[in-house]
């Protein structure tokens, strides 16, 4: 007589590997994963709504708490696509400021990543090195928007205020003690032949799944895929700026983590340019547009992207001419991102999952919005 081996398991949402509250159910035969399915609805907040039920610039602090993780990579875009609803374009001075800023949270957003998926490896320390890490870029946008973590930095028209005297001075001590930092990053995990035996050919994800599952940023450059947002559709300016689209080939776990530290000496490049950029305009051009017209142009529609630390993060904004966008809607890098954790990990062992879930890098704000 046969004795059936097959048994559920919910993971989540009080797991710690589960990064937010939401859960996964599994079917796991001894520690074989043979099917999983991802139960998302945790953390709904109605973001759309609460967006479609307030005028376009009570909309910011909401599109700051999108993700906290990176929120000044979701108010910008949302301001960005109010400003296509207004028919109105930033400064230039503005727009240097978004994209320095945008860099330096995409740094802090990688570094908490780092050591998230660290600790859910079993790598302790390297718990406190990103995250020491992450406080000298907090420290950074704090002296700019005076928060650490929600900022209400954007407008529509362009951002709050200027950058602090003696910012500059500031931001080069800063990118100084972080590469630092960064080089303690790869000294620690890629000399690990643990870490190494965790992530190599955990997970793979070949170039044509990656296509078709439409997964995006770094999961989807880690497979080989040149797709960046700052390159075939550069906004803000980023055509003026000069990097790498960086990829990777192997699609594994490994190549997504590599891939994200690669990414950060990227984003050094693009800070110092834009720094250079935002002192050509530093006494002449101001910071927003005083003037913004109280009601945008009926039946005007509009979708705006950009490249976040997770993905394309977009908003889509349409008007029927009152203060209030008749209808909202978000493009989430992590609910694209998520569809493909039950594909990676089946057939898969149960302690590979912080590998795989930690890699594709979720942020449930974003997720459950």
């Amino acid at each position: 007589m046969s004795e059936k081996t097959e048994m559920n398991l919910f993971m989540g949402p009080q797991h710690p590997s589960m990064h937010g509250l939401w859960a996964m159910r599994l079917t796991i035969d001894g520690e074989t994963v043979l099917d999983a399915d991802a139960q998302l609805g945790y953390l709904h907040r109605g973001y759309e709504k609460l967006l479609q039920n307030r005028q376009y610039h009570q909309g910011i602090p909401i599109a700051d708490r999108l993700c906290y993780v990176e929120s000044m990579n979701y108010s910008m875009p949302y301001a960005w696509a109010a400003e296509g609803v207004f028919g109105v374009e930033a400064p230039e001075k503005a727009n240097a400021i978004r994209i320095l800023t945008h860099e330096i949270q995409r740094l802090a957003s990688h570094s908490l990543w780092l050591a998230a998926m660290a600790a859910d490896l079993g790598q302790l320390t390297m718990l406190i090195y990103p995250m020491n890490a992450r406080e000298y870029l907090i420290k950074l946008l704090e002296l700019i928007t005076g928060a650490r973590m929600t900022y209400n930095y954007a407008r529509i028209g362009g951002v709050a205020q200027d950058l602090p005297p003696g910012f500059g001075s500031a931001l080069e001590q800063t990118l100084e003690d972080f590469q630092r930092k960064h080089g303690e990053f790869l000294d620690m995990l890629d000399e690990s032949q643990v870490w190494r035996m965790r992530t190599e050919g955990v997970g793979i994800m070949t170039k044509e799944q990656a296509i078709e599952w439409g997964v995006t940023g770094p999961v989807l450059r880690a497979s080989g895929v040149a797709y960046d947002i700052r390159k075939i559709d550069p906004y803000w300016g980023y055509e003026r700026m000069k990097f790498k689209v960086i990829t990777r080939n192997t699609g594994d776990s490994y190549a997504r983590y590599r891939l994200r530290l690669d990414e950060m000496q990227e984003s050094i490049k693009i800070i110092y340019q834009a720094l250079d950029w935002y002192h050509e305009f530093r006494d002449s051009d101001p910071v927003n547009i005083e003037k913004i017209p109280r009601r945008p142009e009926k039946g005007k529609r509009v979708y705006r992207r950009i490249e976040a630390g997770r993905g394309e993060a977009g908003f889509y904004l349409e008007s029927d001419g009152t203060p209030q966008p008749r209808r909202v809607r978000i493009q989430s890098p992590t609910f694209q991102n998520l569809y493909v954790l039950p594909k990676l990990i089946k057939n898969q062992k149960l302690a590979d999952i912080p590998a795989i879930m930690g890699t594709i890098d979720i942020c449930v704000g974003d997720l459950d919005r």
